[in-house]
């Protein structure tokens, strides 16, 4: 099943629903035979009722609008508009020149799913306000940073001094320049610098990128080996590791 959003594509995925689902377009041409086919039946059922004489130029009318209406209606709605209708959900989306304005959609992945709810919230309304405005959803990721950081066991606080102290504790150069990233740009978003975000979209895009690589790195990888940690390794294994270690018991 072929799921790629394609203009006239008979279906592909629902940029509202999610769905790989069957599309009805609908464009100037369908709206004008719609009209059209509303007139003649109105006219049919009308003609039954009235002379000959009458019919004759309800006829001549139709064979008239026949022509006209697409004319007509080219004049109150541009020739590239088209609308795509999900047989799935029923919402719709709006083609101009082949390319969906409606809805305004770009490609971000979702939050880390470990991440804090609260964060995720933010996130997510960062996401949604990246098309208009590159640098307010920057600004609202640096927030996201921040309470990650506090998440993290810092205080959150200031941003600078929690990757120090993080760095101190033997953080690894890469994540620390992933954090540095969100920062500085994040502060530009803040108080406007030498990056230009409106400028740089696909800068301000891959922001969220990092965060969620900051996050898988820190605590999504970490919570998985612990969790396999406990539930594969043997209890006495674990002492005689702890004792290693140089571990009392608890």
């Amino acid at each position: 099943m072929n799921d790629e959003l394609k203009y006239r594509g008979d279906t592909f995925q629902c940029p509202h629903c999610g769905v790989v689902s069957q599309q009805q377009w609908f464009s100037n041409y369908e709206l004008s035979r719609i009209i059209f086919k509303i007139y003649e039946h109105i006219y049919l059922d009308y003609r039954t009722h009235i002379q000959d004489y009458q019919q004759k130029a309800i006829q001549g009318f139709l064979g008239t609008a026949k022509e006209e209406f697409p004319n007509a209606i080219n004049s109150l709605v541009p020739k590239s508009l088209s609308i795509a209708t999900c047989q799935s959900c029923g919402k719709y989306s709006l083609w101009v020149e082949q390319e969906m304005v409606y809805p305004r959609k770009v490609s971000i992945e979702p939050p880390n799913a470990d991440l804090n709810e609260e964060i995720k919230a933010i996130y997510n309304e960062a996401a949604k306000i990246f098309l208009d405005s590159p640098r307010g959803a920057t600004a609202i990721l640096r927030l996201s940073l921040q309470m990650l950081l506090k998440q993290l066991g810092k205080e959150g606080k200031n941003i600078n001094s929690d990757i120090k102290e993080l760095v101190e504790g033997g953080l690894s150069p890469k994540i620390q320049k992933a954090l540095d990233l969100l920062r500085v740009i994040g502060n530009n978003a803040v108080h406007p610098g030498q990056i230009n975000l409106d400028d740089n979209k696909d800068v301000a895009l891959k922001l969220f990128k990092i965060l969620n690589i900051i996050a898988n790195e820190m605590i999504t990888k970490p919570k998985e080996i612990a969790t396999l940690y406990e539930e594969v390794i043997p209890e006495e294994t674990k002492k005689h590791i702890d004792s290693r270690n140089g571990k009392k018991d608890q």
